[in-house]
């Protein structure tokens, strides 16, 4: 009997008429269900039809296709194979190399050797700006590796991926089989990204490593860029056989000497062969100057697109079932589109040929036509991809033609620019204050300043325009994006400027690595155009920022470091103005000191933080100064958390959580996000306390405050939502039996932990690898609720599930640093007691039915401390009995006893009106309880009533009290009518 394999079970769901699927791999999805990238075995390149290549030149150039045989980088394919029979199980490279290089050419050719060695070879398809295909049943998805010795993984355009996508990526099962050596081969044109994926990686131990594509080696004509020359003049003279082949081109000499730099990509030498070759079977004479191959190409393939459109050739299109209505001007205008956008849906397409055409004289066919004839002339890479406008290939080219299409560059007579790009460029890249970018932004704004880098004209008459009206749009279309972008290194300061306005303003894994290029770019034009010490804090305490986001950490402590010591200076000077700024630097060194390890100066510099924030400036409001000590508070709490000083930390907890809330209820919606991430850190303090109902309370609290932003439709921090639900479901299920009394706990644990997991299953943020740390978690406590629940089927599915993501913890964790400090009980209790009462102050306010009888005995035992504000603690029980009456209990009559209690206080401290005035809502209480239930209260009303005329009498109010002792009196002796005390309906 076969053994059952749990690796092998799959978990897929149909989206759209399909389900996407793998064997013995990891699907990521997006929240609408379509996934991150798809893993695909790869596949040999079909064998493409002669005669539609001759159709079009560039038809050949295209890596896909692989017309020329693989020829030359012979030693960085043997430095690839070494690398892959290195004895690490699991190895990452970074081949990096310019557009034309021969990145593609190379992995493909490194592919192919290691199928024949038997390996297991996997491609990865980004997902976003691109259209997946539907699974295929030719077992392109079955990622078993039965016996293989090795896994490869290939990963085209790998500094196009969103950061966390590559680290969802990375944290694929599929990569981590402890008995396979498997090799990751990232292809990119930058190394901006590496140094991120590169942190990724290391608490999976791999070896990571980069290759550099550097240009073809130059010579006298006879050697590599030669080679390659006459085996790509061979191959495409080999397309034109039999009347012509590779004995005709033989005779064929290069166009232009190949010892100029232009020809150090792969790409440029290709292209000289190709247009040597093309030139020759159309009669013509071959450019002589590199410059001009890009439009020779060019305008073949306007050509083309006449020479369809012709009659003669639209007779011969009719006989075989189909006619040519395009005119080459629409078609320009598609291909440009098409270039832009890349592949999309056959619906979106007609809309953009609409726009694209839309100032065009009468266009005598429709939309569907000129999407069809594109489709004609440049089909899909992959049917099964449902997708129309396949862009011009390969992509260097596509940058060119999108220059040369745009006006203002020097070869007007060779290839004429079209006056109508900068309105469709504009169109497809919507760029209005309120027009949000399109899906294809990411592709346009890439392919744009890739092209940008080697025409000046695009750069300073189309693209830096472009985003001077709307810098947002370098950051709507992503870091990766943003990179290539960041790569031209004329861009404007005050562009530059424009541009990191739009970052975000917390750490973000996507665009840390741009933050980081961006900030230092601007560092030296900050400290070289002012002596000004405080923009030169300034910029040293931004670049701390974007060093820390990227992981630099050393250097960012440095920048801190320098920041802190001018603020110093500064604030001696001018204490009121920069104070603030100082705190605020001690702040954010507190946090990089604790990072570091380095917890007894972190604690200096989070109590100085502290100490700063406590003193009160005239230029600052001052709820902005009790945010900023709020989140000192917390900040300094952490570390003396890891120093081992506890009821310090929960003394500074408790205070920080009391400045926010107040905040919130000021400010309601302002500081939620805040309040809520206290909560969540509160609520793991107070359980471990043993405080129940206070963990409980803080917990749930945290969950709604982090979750109220998607409860309106808006964007929340779902780390720390996902952590609040998985923490909350491991409360419920860990409370005691009389906690839970009444409760719907199981179903409320259910509930939140399936959110939790659902959470993880789609998270792409900072955290490198949430499926091996927060997903596992919300599995464990998912799988708990199943249990108790009573489905035990569901629970042993998600347990294995867990036992295959958790082959073993990719975070380290770390001990305690230093020896903790001993405390008195009665300091522990204390510091507790302030934390719960801040929770369930704040949890009233929205709950007061559910949590009064929490918060009434712990205000009560506050009003036996010697510093108890007795005044105040007893006006917010008075709250909280009023606020309860209407539930009935006991509340009214406590209600009157506790403004009994608030009138003697007064009278204790000679305010003798106050008094007065809370011993007649005494006896207004009394009297409903007395109207209620007269022969209960009658009594009890008549004593108020006594009471409150000695001190009336006391007081000189002398008409009062014979008021209110005749009451009195009437009540004692039922001279009273009953409708007096009956209160009204």
């Amino acid at each position: 009997m076969t053994r059952w394999d749990p690796s092998a079970r799959q978990h897929v769901s149909a989206e759209g008429g399909f389900a996407y699927a793998v064997v013995d791999g990891d699907i990521h999805v997006y929240v609408d269900g379509l996934p991150v990238y798809v893993l695909e075995n790869w596949r040999p390149v079909p064998e493409a039809d002669t005669q539609w290549l001759r159709e079009l030149p560039s038809r050949m150039l295209s890596a896909r296709h692989e017309i020329v045989p693989f020829t030359g980088r012979a030693e960085e394919l043997a430095d690839l194979c070494a690398w892959r029979d290195s004895a690490r199980r699991l190895a990452v490279r970074w081949l990096q190399g310019p557009g034309g290089q021969g990145k593609s050419r190379l992995a493909a050719a490194f592919a192919r050797e290691a199928l024949a060695d038997s390996w297991k070879v996997v491609r990865a398809v980004h997902g976003p700006g691109n259209v997946l295909a539907p699974p295929t049943a030719d077992g392109s998805v079955d990622l078993r590796t039965d016996g293989a010795p090795g896994l490869l993984l290939i990963v085209d355009y790998a500094d196009h991926w969103p950061l966390p996508h590559l680290t969802w990526l990375l944290s694929n099962r599929l990569l981590h089989r402890p008995a396979v050596p498997t090799r990751v081969l990232m292809l990119a044109r930058s190394s901006d990204m590496w140094p991120a994926v590169q942190a990724t990686l290391n608490d999976v131990q791999a070896a990571t490593s980069t290759q550099l594509l550097g240009p073809l080696p130059g010579g006298d004509g006879t050697g590599l860029r030669a080679v390659m020359f006459r085996a790509a003049r061979d191959a495409f003279a080999a397309v034109h056989e039999p009347e012509y082949g590779s004995v005709f081109a033989a005779r064929l000499p290069p166009p232009m000497p190949l010892e100029d730099d232009d020809f150090g990509l792969t790409l440029s030498i290709h292209m000289a062969a190709l247009v040597a070759v093309d030139a020759l079977v159309r009669g013509e004479v071959p450019p002589t100057d590199a410059a001009f191959l890009v439009t020779y190409l060019l305008n073949r393939e306007r050509s083309h697109w006449a020479r369809l459109h012709t009659q003669d050739a639209g007779r011969r299109a009719a006989a075989a079932g189909r006619v040519w209505a395009t005119a080459p001007e629409v078609m320009n205008r598609t291909v440009f589109a098409a270039t832009l956008t890349g592949p999309i849906p056959r619906r979106t397409a007609l809309d953009i040929v609409g726009r694209a055409t839309a100032n065009l004289p009468a266009v005598a066919h429709s939309a569907e036509v000129t999407v069809a004839d594109h489709t004609t002339c440049y089909p899909p890479a992959d049917p099964h991809r449902g997708t129309v406008f396949e862009p011009l290939l390969p992509d260097r080219l596509a940058e060119d033609f999108l220059a040369l299409t745009l006006p203002g560059h020097t070869a007007e007579t060779a290839y004429p620019s079209a006056p109508w790009a900068p309105a469709v460029l504009g169109a497809l890249l919507p760029h209005g204050a309120n027009e949000r970018p399109a899906p294809w932004t990411p592709r346009a704004l890439t392919f744009l300043a890739a092209s940008a880098a080697r025409w000046p004209h695009l750069r300073h008459g189309h693209l830096y325009p472009l985003l001077r009206q709307t810098p947002g749009l370098a950051v709507a279309a992503g870091g990766p994006a943003l990179s290539t972008l960041l790569a031209l290194d004329d861009i404007d300061p005050d562009l530059l400027e424009d541009i990191k306005a739009h970052l975000p303003a917390h750490e973000s894994a996507e665009f840390d690595p741009p933050r980081a290029v961006l900030v230092e770019r601007l560092f030296p034009y900050w400290t070289a155009t002012s002596d000004d010490q405080d923009r030169h804090a300034a910029a040293h305490e931004s670049l701390a920022f974007a060093l820390t986001g990227s992981g630099r950490l050393l250097e960012a402590l440095a920048a801190t470091e320098k920041s802190v010591a001018l603020y110093e200076t500064l604030a001696a000077r001018h204490p009121q103005v920069f104070t603030p700024d100082l705190a605020r630097a001690l702040h954010s060194l507190c946090g990089l000191l604790n990072h570091l390890d380095r917890l007894p100066e972190a604690e200096e510099a989070g109590r100085r933080a502290v100490e700063l924030r406590r003193r009160p400036t005239r230029i600052h409001h001052p709820d902005d100064q009790r945010y900023w000590l709020s989140d000192a508070l917390a900040g300094h709490a952490a570390v003396l958390r890891q120093c081992g000083r506890d009821v310090e930390a929960l003394r500074a907890q408790a205070e920080a959580l009391e400045l926010v809330t107040e905040l919130v209820v000021e400010h309601p919606g302002a500081y939620e996000d805040t309040l809520g991430l206290q909560f969540l850190n509160v609520g793991v303090t107070l359980m471990a306390a043993l405080r129940e109902p206070a963990a409980l309370a803080a917990t749930h609290a945290a969950v709604l405050l982090l979750d109220r932003k998607a409860r309106k439709g808006l964007s929340v921090r779902e780390g720390p939502l996902s952590t609040a639900l998985t923490t909350l479901g491991s409360f419920l299920l860990r409370m005691s039996p009389e906690m839970l009394s009444g409760l719907d706990w199981r179903r409320w644990a259910l509930e939140a932990s399936a959110r939790a997991v659902a959470i993880n299953r789609r998270r792409a943020k900072a955290n490198p690898f949430p499926l091996t740390d927060d997903l596992v978690q919300s599995l464990r406590v998912h799988a708990a609720a199943l249990e108790a629940a009573g489905r035990h089927s569901a629970a042993r599915t998600l347990r294995d599930e867990v036992d295959q993501l958790d082959w073993g913890s990719l975070v380290s964790r770390k001990g305690g640093n230093l020896p903790y400090v001993a405390y008195e009980r009665r300091e522990t209790e204390e510091a507790v007691d302030a934390v719960e009462l801040a929770v369930f102050r704040y949890i009233v306010r929205h709950d007061v039915r559910g949590y009064a009888d929490h918060l009434l005995p712990r205000l009560h035992a506050a009003l036996g401390r010697e510093d108890a504000a007795e005044l105040s603690l007893l006006d917010e029980i008075a709250d909280l009995h009023r606020r309860m009456a209407p539930y009935g209990g006991a509340h009214q009559y406590l209600l009157s006893n506790t403004y009994v209690d608030i009138g003697l206080a007064h009278w204790r401290a000679d305010r003798r009106l106050e008094a007065i005035e809370a011993l007649e809502r005494a006896v207004e209480a009394d009297r409903q309880l007395a109207a209620s239930g007269p022969g209960r209260y009658r009594n009890h009303l008549i004593d108020r009533l006594y009471m409150l005329a000695d001190r009336q009498k006391a007081a000189g109010l002398r008409d009062q009290a014979r008021a209110s002792r005749r009451e009195a009196r009437r009540l004692r002796w039922g001279l009273h009518r009953r409708k007096a005390v009956l209160s009204p309906q």
